[in-house]
């Protein structure tokens, strides 16, 4: 399960989602702990700022460096 909701998270962030789109559409609907989800949401902070820094510097989410 966790497995597919990175994947859930890691499409979203690709998008150009943020957090907080993420958190209400992917995270909070699903049956986990809160550990699981505070994993989950940081997960999807650092693709997000991963991906604001990225687009800043001129390359794309999810290319190789």
């Amino acid at each position: 399960m966790l497995g597919e909701l990175q994947h859930q998270i890691e499409a979203a962030a690709l998008s150009g989602a943020n957090c907080d789109v993420i958190e209400e559409s992917i995270i909070d609907p699903a049956q986990l702990d809160e550990e699981e989800k505070s994993a989950l949401w940081l997960y999807a902070y650092a693709l997000t700022e991963r991906g604001s820094k990225v687009m800043l510097s001129g390359w794309e989410l999810g290319a190789d460096s």
